[in-house]
């Protein structure tokens, strides 16, 4: 009897942590991303941003699932709009030119899409040494 209940037991545990998956970040959801580069609060025209699924530390460049460049509507006015992401969390890279300063920039932040709807994420950049 104690052998079947245990069985029993571990069964529903096992049932329990099947059904709690953790959301695995990605396309396939109603999130959108609206992305923009500030260096000194200047937003950053020529700029490359790099977007890691299920990540919240800054990978290696070259593993990067996201590459998309900047799109300049106008001096001031650059952005990357990804679409259609799902729950889960993301790691966001940022690296381009600051001209006011004559010097590459980068810098990153862990983002995680909570509700799926439009975000608008700033990626603090910083000067490369």
């Amino acid at each position: 009897m104690k052998y079947i209940l245990s069985i029993l037991v571990f069964t529903v545990v096992l049932a329990q942590l099947g059904c709690n998956k953790k959301e695995r970040a990605g396309y396939g959801g109603n999130a959108n991303l609206k992305l923009v580069a500030k260096h000194h609060g200047l937003v950053i025209d020529s700029v490359t941003f790099y977007v890691k699924f299920d990540a919240t530390d800054a990978p290696s460049e070259s593993s990067y699932d996201i590459t998309q460049k900047g799109i300049t509507i106008a001096p001031g006015n650059t952005s990357v709009t990804i679409t259609g992401l799902k729950k889960g969390d993301y790691y966001i890279y940022a690296k381009g030119w600051d001209p006011s300063i004559s010097n590459d920039v980068k810098g990153g932040i862990p983002f995680k899409i909570t509700v799926e709807k439009d975000y608008d994420v700033i990626v603090a950049v910083t000067e490369i040494h």
